[in-house]
């Protein structure tokens, strides 16, 4: 950064016979270039301190590249640009059509299942006719059934088929009209919004090519001011030249004239290629930084924005099917299931993320864009040289605000986002799906107005193309402002009091275009914070009642949560759990292993652990290179307040009965190493990214400490229910009739993997040897 300019501070000035006018203090002193030699015009490498010469450049060295040749492969680089950006629209495309053709043979098989409903409904009615006709031409024959029990059963099967002709007549009518017509308004809300949104994407793309535009046209001055400045500096060398061979003292005054002459003009022209050269590279990082955004931010928040309401909408719809399966009830449970299953499954985030794998080719980042410098130019980087110091540094304060400003109104257009997605769920969540009242008086659902719908989705897609060209921009000018208060150094980054040793929670992107939860989510394999949010308990069914039944029955368990329960018991209870059942109400001590096992399962399957991903680094910072426990717990007291409330309840419902189990470890033969080390696969797992091997020991010594200092870590003066100690011990019924060896008939229903699984962690030099890692 400094090369070029302490080489003008080293210019000598050509020395004149009469003073000169005083110059202007705002255009610069002219420069005079020393005699050429040997010496100068080969370039040497020196170090950041030592001055370099002002035309440090190596003609002979390097081959440069033309400038035809450097435009004609950037026109190339341009075209491959605007080629992706218009393939990426055109799979966008095909990605809608790919949906709509799906849901063009979902309303096929649903247009055809009503015609198979209202002809099995005309059958059913002619079955029940004939059956009524049969019965009055018979009435006299058949006035002594009444007495037979049988009589009822079979006017009850009559009846029952005629409110089956009820039943299936309607199922048509919801199948072939009312879910053919929701199907249509799904199409062409797709299409609408498709088209929509494909303009914004347009709107990006004239942006990237304005700033390309801007990119050529600045390299092209930035090469001829090069071309300038080094003519300026031959001419300068020819009249010096010249000069040294004039030996008359009034021939020398009259060419030192024109030696300051040649000076000025080499001053004014390197002074404009410094200039063209710092507009040049930030103009290369606005545009690099454009493309990188666009690439890999706007183009899935332009896939969120075309699916919004996409799933949700079809899952209204299914769920209008349903609502007549229910009350069919026609022991159709096992479908009804699948398909809460299937709508409850819908992500956008999954299915984008997916798309956008199975087409990286295409939607990947596109290349950087490297600085092409001119023939003798070694400066690839943003320079603050003395000459444009003061300039840059008006520059980077007005970025600066500018950016702030910015970032502030970006702020505020995200929450009306937020807000205008709301009011748009709103239409599109409506509880026109529930056609319970078709079987009772026919009415038919009301659909809401489109047209306000229609408004707020104008709104909505108005206000994601305001976030999207504003959130490009101010990735442009952060790139010019980060490279600009690198070359201006510690003046640029005086007044920034940011404390680095502060832990915070890594910062999540936004995300466009977010879907409710649908349906009930599941236990197992499911997320912890959705599950709370639905079902409204702080402390799932599945944590309290397991965690009851070991406090009444399994504190003087030997090896509690180490031994294996038995499988069929682990399933069963499982599946109870799964169905919003508590199998553990009648609970005896012996199942205490397979009660354990179930929970341990529960945490092992979620879907997000316990200890949050983005969180692992936070919290294993807390236990590395720490100087004392004490400052570990510090620490944990900071990263815990960065958890959601209801992942901070649960952590300190079940560490609160975790400390409470290690009271009994004399008994149990469970301390809070031999938990941990049981516990932390299932409750804080390593990423695959990570050293297994390596994290594995921070990981149980995270879960011994907390587990052994946990009233520090969650204070329990806050809402939300805490663990409760209860002081009964309850015998376990039959315990005296176990024979000698004390084998109860439930532990001989192991399975061979789980006798050898606990063959092996019976062993006591485990125990001991984990006991030995402890650090504290």
């Amino acid at each position: 950064m400094a090369t070029s300019e302490a080489s003008l501070k080293s210019l000598p000035m050509t020395p004149t016979s009469a003073p000169s006018s005083p110059q202007p203090t705002t255009s610069p002193l002219p420069l005079a270039l020393p005699p050429p030699s040997t010496a100068s015009l080969t370039p040497t490498t020196s170090s950041p301190s030592t001055p370099s010469p002002f035309y440090d450049d190596k003609p002979i060295e390097k081959c440069y590249k033309k400038e035809k040749q450097i435009l004609f492969e950037f026109d190339q680089t341009v075209k491959e640009i605007r080629l992706q950006l218009n393939d990426q629209l055109k799979y966008l495309e095909q990605r809608i059509e790919t949906q709509l053709a799906i849901l063009a043979e979902i309303q096929e098989y649903f247009r055809r299942r009503a015609d198979v409903e209202l002809d099995y409904a005309k059958n059913l009615d002619n079955l029940h006719k004939q059956i009524g006709q049969r019965h009055r031409a018979q009435k006299a024959r058949r006035e002594t059934w009444s007495s037979q029990s049988i009589t009822k059963l079979w006017d009850t099967v009559v009846q029952d088929t005629r409110m089956h002709v009820k039943y299936h007549t309607i199922m048509s009518d919801v199948c072939g009209k009312y879910m053919f017509d929701k199907f249509n308004e799904i199409v062409e809300d797709t299409r609408r919004m498709f088209t929509k949104c494909k303009a914004v994407g347009l709107a990006s793309h004239e942006d990237i090519y304005k700033v390309l535009n801007e990119l050529k046209s600045t390299m092209a001055t930035y090469h001829q001011y090069q071309s300038e400045s080094k003519q300026a500096e031959q001419k300068l060398r020819n009249i010096q030249q010249q000069m040294a061979k004039i030996k008359s003292v009034k021939k020398q005054k009259a060419m030192s004239k024109r030696v300051e002459k040649r000076q000025m003009k080499y001053t004014e022209t390197k002074v404009k290629a410094f200039k063209a050269r710092n507009d040049y590279l930030m103009v290369i990082e606005s545009v690099n930084a454009a493309l990188q955004k666009y690439c890999s931010d706007d183009v899935p928040d332009l896939i969120d924005c075309m699916n919004f309401g996409f799933h949700t909408s079809i899952a209204k719809s299914i769920q209008m099917y349903l609502s007549a399966q229910e009350n069919i009830k026609r022991g159709r449970q096992m479908t009804i299931e699948t398909l809460n299953r299937a709508f409850g499954d819908l992500d956008t985030v999954v299915d984008k993320q997916k798309y956008l794998e199975a087409n990286a080719s295409v939607f990947t980042i596109t290349k950087r864009i490297k600085f092409e410098p001119h023939k003798g130019d070694e400066v690839s980087t943003v320079n603050a040289q003395v000459l444009i110091r003061d300039e840059m540094q008006s520059r980077f304060v007005q970025m600066q605000n500018r950016l702030a400003g910015l970032k502030t109104e970006h702020d505020e257009i995200f929450k009306t986002i937020e807000a205008t997605e709301q009011s748009l769920m709103e239409y599109i969540n409506t509880k026109n799906s529930d056609v319970s009242d078709l079987f009772k008086d026919l009415n038919l659902p009301q659909n809401t107005s489109k047209s306000t719908r229609k408004e707020i989705e104008d709104y909505y897609v108005e206000k994601f193309k305001e976030y999207t060209l504003s959130s490009n921009l101010i990735a442009r000018l952060q790139a010019r402002h980060d490279i600009m208060q690198k070359a201006l150094g510690a003046a640029a980054t005086a007044g920034s009091t940011e404390d680095k040793n502060l832990i915070r929670r890594p910062i999540k992107p936004r995300q466009i275009g977010r879907a409710p939860i649908l349906g009930r989510p599941r236990l197992f394999g499911g997320k912890l914070l959705d599950y709370i949010q639905v079902t409204e308990q702080a402390i799932p069914l599945i944590i309290s009642s397991c965690v009851s039944a070991i406090n009444r029955l399994g504190l003087h368990n030997q090896g509690i949560f180490r031994v294996p329960g038995a499988q069929v018991d682990i399933n069963q209870f499982k599946d109870a759990f799964e169905k919003g059942e508590d199998p553990l109400v009648n609970i005896t001590g012996r199942d205490m292993n397979s009660v354990a096992g179930v929970l341990k399962l529960y945490f092992r399957e979620l879907k997000e652990p316990l200890f949050a991903r983005d969180m692992f680094d936070s919290f294993i910072s807390c236990i590395v290179d720490v100087e004392s426990e004490d400052k570990c717990v510090e620490n944990l007291c900071q990263v815990v307040k960065l958890l959601p409330r209801p992942i901070f309840i649960v952590m300190r419902y079940f560490f609160a009965f975790l400390n409470h189990l290690t009271e009994y470890s004399d008994e149990n033969m469970m301390d809070a190493s031999n938990l941990a080390s049981c516990l932390a696969p299932s409750l804080m797992p390593i990423p695959e990214d990570k050293d297994q091997v390596q994290y594995v020991t921070h990981t149980i010594e995270l879960i011994r400490t907390i587990i052994t200092r946990h009233d520090e870590i969650f204070p329990a003066n806050d809402d939300g229910p805490v663990y409760e100690k209860f002081a009964i011990t309850i015998p376990i019924e039959g315990e005296e009739d176990e024979d000698d060896e004390g084998i109860s008939e439930r532990s001989m229903r192991h399975s061979p993997s789980d006798d050898a699984s606990q063959d092996s962690d019976y062993c006591t030099e485990d125990f001991n040897l984990l006991n030995e890692t402890d650090v504290w």
